[in-house]
């Protein structure tokens, strides 16, 4: 399959989160920026996180969705937006570093925008049928791809990046042939799975939960390093010989040039809304994410790590 077309961040007062400055006009409506469609789980986790956000700054939060260019339209938009704090983006910040190695974004956006903090994670990869599809194990996809002229029809959130490297991997390891069908977000590629147009999607684990939980879909492999406590029967693709272990983070980030104390007192604001018991019982126990917050600064560090370690290896396998 022809494949398609994160550092150094200093950023002073990061340490000073027990001590925020209400720099951010209050009353002023925040813009939660998601750079995919409304429907999958970054949708859902930024919904969860605008009431208790919005309390915690005195000020209104609405969702902005911006989906399209594999997250480059919602991307672009906070990156040229005004650096006061008033529009933040909550992205997957891992999924940066396979668009910029398939030549989706020509800027490194991880260094051309500030980390706020990090406030969840899940295993990135799901692998999932339809429920009924008879395709309900590794073994049976397997089987099915080798008798079906033009192999089988996975379809994921996106173009180029991770996930279809993922699925290429997935290919080439599992013995098989077929196409990877990208969509512009978990809500649409779950769409076309139900509808019949793809045999198989890959989303991340959070949204794959939802469905395998709702009954309409069954699930086939996970990329955690061990067999997940919410899903004890599902293989990891380890397990299976089909794919490595690689785990999603999710962040909010903000234009640069957006004032240090700024930055603080939204991280101080999240902390505080991801400790918030309803918001951690929806993302743990609706949405299957881990809620962790982690500040600016290791934001920046554990996303370097896995640029230094995915980076070369995708743009090598173009």
């Amino acid at each position: 399959m022809k494949r398609r077309q994160l550092l150094t961040f200093s950023i002073a007062g990061t340490a000073a989160l027990c001590a925020p400055v209400p720099v951010m006009a209050q009353g002023r409506t925040l813009r939660l920026v998601v750079p995919y469609a409304a429907g999958g789980g970054v949708d859902a986790q930024a919904r969860a996180l605008a009431i208790p956000l919005g309390t915690a700054l005195s000020r209104p939060v609405v969702v902005d969705n911006r989906a399209g260019g594999s997250t480059r339209i919602g991307t672009d938009f906070v990156r040229r937006a005004a650096p006061d704090g008033g529009t933040v983006l909550l992205m997957p910040a891992i999924a940066w570093i396979g668009f910029v190695a398939s030549g989706i974004f020509d800027y490194e956006p991880w260094k051309t925008l500030v980390p706020v903090c990090q406030m969840a994670e899940t295993p990135y990869n799901f692998l999932q049928t339809r429920a009924g599809s008879g395709l309900d194990s590794w073994e049976k996809v397997r089987a099915h791809a080798q008798r079906t002229p033009g192999g089988i029809r996975i379809g994921g959130p996106s173009a180029g990046g991770i996930i279809e490297y993922t699925v290429d991997d997935l290919f080439r390891r599992g013995g098989i042939s077929g196409v990877y069908a990208p969509f512009s977000g978990s809500g649409p590629a779950h769409a076309a799975l139900l509808g019949g147009t793809v045999d198989l999607q890959i989303l991340p684990f959070g949204d794959g939960m939802g469905n395998v939980a709702s009954g309409a879909t069954h699930p086939i492999a996970v990329s955690a390093a061990q067999r997940q406590p919410r899903a004890p029967n599902v293989p990891t693709f380890a397990e299976l010989g089909i794919g490595e272990t690689l785990i999603n983070t999710f962040s909010l980030w903000v234009p640069a040039g957006t004032p240090p104390a700024t930055v603080v007192e939204l991280a101080t604001a999240v902390k505080s809304s991801t400790a918030e018991p309803t918001f951690k019982a929806f993302m743990e126990d609706r949405l299957a994410f881990a809620v962790g917050f982690k500040d600016a600064g290791t934001t920046a560090s554990e996303l370097a790590d896995v640029e230094r370690l995915w980076l070369p290896r995708l743009k090598g396998s173009r």
